[in-house]
């Protein structure tokens, strides 16, 4: 399957519109980088599923055939870049291809290029001695100058059984159109999940409807009753697409739905009760949860910041918390703000909007240097 070749990626980055040539040549280079650090073969260790779903975060990533996917491997590659003399990053280069464990690996590389970035020296796990089955922080940060330790623990609040659904079906869809040719477009509305056995025969019709679309020239549509209704044409004809969508109230370019249901704020503190074990007692800690859907479904910040921090301020080992969330869009621009203590933060990167709301526990033994407090400001 050609989706799951470096080569296939590098070559499609000449078909993608509204990337300029430096970018597509730095995109080249990140993807060059990144087939020699985690090996010619990870594409296809990282998928084996029949019919095949693009499961792993960097398989979604590479489906889709937007610029902004291109600058996130982009960034990938260089954070890895900086973290190259970092002690122990090969433990964590080695479970990159495993699916349930890159979010988590990802936002840990993340977080520590951007304190390396800072002057801090970053270890990964181990980060302290192994001895008596002892509890290991993800990654330990030093302050050379000022001889400050600062431990961290970062965790991945996991979607939902349904939320997974919805994605592994996305992504289905996604690498079924955009897997051999970038040359189609789709618009459409799940109005339920499909079974394992329905969602092979949705992809086939799927398929047959490409090269309809292609080779009549003309748009196509795709129908399970109670479950999808779609469209695909060529991308030359988009304009046939938006035409669809309007009269049906969808947006465009993408696929939208089911709704759902949700009690964010009640996993988080659950999440804080869990991993807080993981930090050592001596020591000022922090706590990084990816928590995307927390800053649109949970009802604003404020609700968030007085549902959460009853969970923050319950461990004295624990000074600060951060919830982070990464979204593709700038729409609504950067900004900041602070809700009692707590601060929170939305900045643009590469067209990406990240999300930070970084919660204070003022009951902690232990705290942060001003210093040491200012560079994690800085990178979060």
């Amino acid at each position: 399957m050609q989706f799951l070749e470096w080569n296939y990626h590098i070559e499609a980055l000449e078909q993608i519109n509204g990337f300029d040539a430096q970018e597509k040549q730095e995109a080249k280079q990140a993807l060059l980088y990144l087939q020699t650090i985690l090996g010619d073969d990870f594409l296809r260790r990282s998928s084996l599923e029949e019919p095949f779903v693009a499961r792993h975060p960097l398989l979604r990533t590479l489906a889709n055939f937007a610029p902004s996917s291109r600058r996130a491997i982009t960034r990938f590659a260089r954070q890895l870049r900086i973290l190259e003399r970092s002690q122990n990053l090969c433990n964590v280069v080695a479970r990159l291809h495993n699916v349930t464990q890159f979010d988590h690996d990802a936002l840990l590389i993340k977080l520590a290029s951007r304190l390396v970035v800072e002057g801090l020296e970053a270890r990964f796990e181990p980060t302290m001695e192994v001895k008596n089955n002892q509890k290991q922080p993800d990654l330990r940060l030093e302050d050379p100058v000022a001889g400050e330790t600062v431990f961290v623990e970062v965790t991945t609040q996991i979607a939902s059984q349904r939320e997974r659904e919805i994605t592994d079906a996305n992504t289905a869809v996604f690498t079924a159109v955009f897997g051999t040719r970038y040359d189609a477009c789709l618009s459409g509305r799940w109005e339920s999940m499909p079974s394992k056995h329905a969602l092979g025969r949705i992809l086939e019709k799927i398929d047959d409807a490409k090269m309809r679309a292609i080779n009549e020239r003309n748009i196509v549509t795709v129908r399970e009753d109670g479950i999808l209704e779609m469209a695909l044409c060529r991308r030359d004809q988009a304009n046939l697409l938006h035409l669809w969508s309007v009269e049906r109230d969808l947006s465009g370019n993408g696929l939208i739905g089911p709704t759902m249901s949700c009690n964010d704020t009640v996993r988080i503190k659950r999440k804080i009760r869990d991993e807080q074990v993981q930090l050592p007692e001596k020591t000022a800690n922090v706590l990084v949860i990816l928590a995307p859907d927390v800053f649109f479904r949970a009802g604003g910040l404020r609700r968030v910041a007085r549902e959460v921090e009853e969970g923050v301020f319950k461990y004295d080992q624990v000074h600060l918390v951060i919830l982070h969330g990464e979204y593709i869009g700038d729409s609504e621009g950067p900004s900041a703000c602070e809700v009692g203590e707590h601060r929170y933060k939305r900045r643009i990167v590469d067209g990406f909007a990240e999300h930070d709301f970084v919660l204070v526990n003022r009951h902690s033994q232990k705290k942060l240097s001003e210093s040491f407090f200012s560079k994690l400001s800085r990178s979060f």
